[in-house]
């Protein structure tokens, strides 16, 4: 019975995990109006996956030499340069709201900010895309191009090996 209601005081005075930290959200420059907010989750863009490797190892006297097998995990954000900038602004500004270091104008307009960038470098890769395709299919057309005379010279060359057919080595 102790341990029935000790379990139960314990159970009772552990924290929910389903109910999410509120702080404070100025909403204007005065801080004088303010709301209670949840904390937004900035673990959002990481990612993490586990790694084995194998291998092989060869070595003087002090090293190992045999199979080698790791066992590891892979932890962070996988994206190019200008992405993983786009994601740490984002995390930064996720951080600073948390802490309630923002007012909520300030959150917004630097919201708006990152989201105006991120249009344009959207509309920039579009065009690198479109503009890509255009360069590989020029690409292709100039090697069709090049190539187109290859039925012609394939008959010439067919041609000449019949005439060296034709040729008869006389023994002396």
């Amino acid at each position: 019975m102790r341990t029935l209601c000790l379990l139960i005081l314990i159970l009772l005075t552990l924290p929910e995990r389903g109910q999410a930290e509120q702080f404070k959200l100025f909403l204007d420059e005065t801080y004088q109006n303010s709301i209670m907010v949840e904390k937004q989750d900035c673990t959002i863009h990481r990612t993490e996956d586990g790694r084995i490797t194998l291998g092989f190892k060869i070595g003087n006297f002090l090293l190992n030499v045999g199979p080698e097998v790791t066992f590891g995990k892979k932890a962070g954000i996988d994206w190019d340069h200008t992405v993983q900038g786009f994601i740490s602004r984002y995390q930064e500004l996720c951080s600073r709201f948390n802490t309630g270091s923002l007012t909520k104008k300030e959150y917004d307009n630097r919201l708006a900010e990152i989201e105006r960038i991120d249009s344009e470098a959207y509309e920039v890769h579009k065009k690198f895309m479109i503009e890509k395709e255009r360069h590989k299919q020029d690409m292709f057309d100039e090697m069709d191009n090049a190539t187109s005379g290859l039925p012609k010279i394939k008959q010439e060359y067919d041609r000449i090996n019949g005439r060296l057919e034709g040729i008869v080595l006389t023994q002396n």
